[in-house]
């Protein structure tokens, strides 16, 4: 009787969750080919063509004019003129980023041809394994298969999983790293088998060749080992180990070119070690908030979404520690916890802003999934359970899931959202429409190749650009008609001005100038 006075019935309830899973997979291929293929994004497609910046400004910043289709199809896509030496040799001078998605794509890329589709599919596909990954890790700490649905389910429908599920970058797969390789500690811990420990050290490998902060989910994992040990040598530990050490000879030939370039690596990832304007606090609940709800909400500290999704996630742990089981209350705990710490403690004692990139976060941000998952499956499937209680609860988890499906939503309809940084983005979109309209357009710029790029994905092929590096002044040809100018710099806007007069393009927010 008293599931009939519930909102949901357990087949319900079942068939909302797949409900969801599915939206959750339609978001992540909708309006692929809309979003404004940004700078990071671009940065992937020249690294994975075996271009360097600093080749590409050589080759093509000298103020010679050339075609969007030519710039684009040398520079961003692979071709025979560049092999997978020069990919390895391009990731090598950039070696924060670890190399596996970057060979991935660019196989994809040969296999499937070149389109800005073509490459975020990759990433789409390889979101979905984060689905049975999730299940699994679940199961492995729960033994419940409501719970691994109800993770699957949050993840699924999370906005920030789905718009990185849509960028031509790694965390989509790092996101699947993580999930198979807790999955495979704790696997091996069960089984205490050489087969299964030696697949962990796999997983630790790929791992550390999909993202560097991987050693933050090892190092957890090492910590979770000794605590469910008694904190005493053991043979689980010892196993740990040698499987983290076999995970380590594996990532050897990167990591030698990690070590060989560290100088590139420090000047490459300064910027971390700059304060970000504003409370850093309101940054982490900000961050947080957007894993289940985001209309591009800010940093206000009158916005409720921060305090609600601190609660939500502070309740889900506390939950967490007094009804869950030891081993999985610590598990998540140490996968929330190293990268935490290793995020927000360099930011508080020596300043920096690492703790506020969302991405940086995500072992951290997986856990907390989990164990909200955890914490919905306990609450709304209680059998003896008081039926106002659980009426309460089915219609909360009712309402994350339901504030996931309208981010999703929002978020779909508009070109540039927060993670494609406004600042690179923000005004592509009308500058595009503004160019592609003229019948002979030709761009002139002097922005860096990973800016000029960008914009060249929402050109049509036929525009020609004309490009130099400050402070170049090119020499205008007068074959073409009408001229742009696009986000010059001062020096470039006084050069034109000598010869030109120069009108700010309506609606482009000073980015588009037309020479008259």
């Amino acid at each position: 009787m008293m599931l009939k006075k519930l909102p949901l019935s357990p087949t319900g309830w079942r068939n909302l969750l797949i409900a969801v899973i599915v939206l959750g997979i339609v978001f992540r291929v909708y309006n692929l080919d809309r979003k404004v293929y940004w700078y990071d994004e671009t940065m992937t497609s020249m690294r994975i063509s075996g271009y360097t910046q600093t080749e590409v400004i050589q080759q093509a910043f000298d103020g010679e004019v050339i075609p969007v289709a030519t710039f684009l199809e040398r520079y961003q896509y692979p071709t025979p003129e560049k092999d997978l030496n020069d990919t390895i040799n391009a990731l090598a001078g950039n070696p924060e980023h670890s190399p596996l998605y970057y060979l991935m794509a660019r196989f994809w890329l040969q296999r499937f041809g070149h389109s800005v589709v073509t490459i975020r599919f990759l990433s789409v596909l390889i979101s979905f394994l984060a689905f049975p990954c999730m299940y699994w890790l679940c199961w492995e700490l729960f033994g419940l298969s409501t719970v691994s649905w109800v993770g699957v389910a949050i993840l699924a429908i999370s906005p920030f999983h789905v718009l990185y599920a849509q960028e031509a970058r790694e965390y989509s797969l790092w996101t699947v790293t993580i999930l198979l390789s807790s999955a495979a500690l704790l696997r091996a811990m069960r089984l205490k088998s050489l087969p299964s420990w030696g697949i962990y050290g796999i997983t630790v490998a790929l791992g550390l060749y999909t993202h560097p902060f991987s050693a933050f989910v090892s190092i957890g994992h090492g910590i979770y080992v000794l605590v469910t040990e008694g904190f005493r040598w053991s043979r689980k530990l010892t196993k740990y180990l040698v499987s983290s050490l076999f995970g380590l000879l594996l990532f050897l030939p990167w990591l030698g070119i990690v070590i060989s370039h560290f100088s590139k690596f420090v000047d490459n990832t300064a910027s971390v070690n700059l304060n970000r304007e504003g409370f850093l606090p309101l940054f982490w609940g900000l961050n947080l908030s957007r894993i289940f709800f985001d209309v591009n909400q800010g940093t206000s500290p009158f916005s409720p979404l921060h305090y609600l999704s601190a609660l939500l996630a502070g309740y889900a742990l506390y939950y967490l520690y007094r009804k869950a089981p030891l081993n999985a209350w610590v598990f998540i705990i140490t996968l929330i916890g190293v990268t935490g710490m290793a995020l927000i403690g360099p930011d508080v004692i020596l300043g920096g802003r690492r703790s506020s990139i969302t991405r940086y976060a995500i072992p951290s941000y997986l856990g907390i999934q989990i164990a909200v998952a955890y914490l919905i499956t306990a609450k709304t499937t209680a059998i003896n359970g008081n039926t106002k209680h659980l009426k309460r609860w089915q219609y909360g988890a009712i309402a994350l899931l339901f504030c996931g499906i309208i981010s999703c939503i929002v978020s779909a309809q508009f070109p540039v959202w927060w993670h494609k940084s406004h600042s690179k983005s923000r005004y592509n979109p009308q500058v595009a429409e503004i160019v592609n309209q003229a019948k002979n357009p030709l761009v002139v710029s002097d922005k860096i190749p990973g800016i000029m790029f960008s914009l060249s994905h929402s050109l049509n092929p036929d525009v020609h650009l004309q490009m130099v590096l400050p402070p170049g002044i090119p020499q205008i040809p007068n074959t073409f008609s009408p001229i742009f100018v696009y986000r010059p710099t001062e020096t470039l806007k006084q050069g034109i001005k000598t010869n030109h007069q120069l009108t700010e393009e309506p609606h482009s927010k000073s980015w588009l100038w037309r020479v008259e």
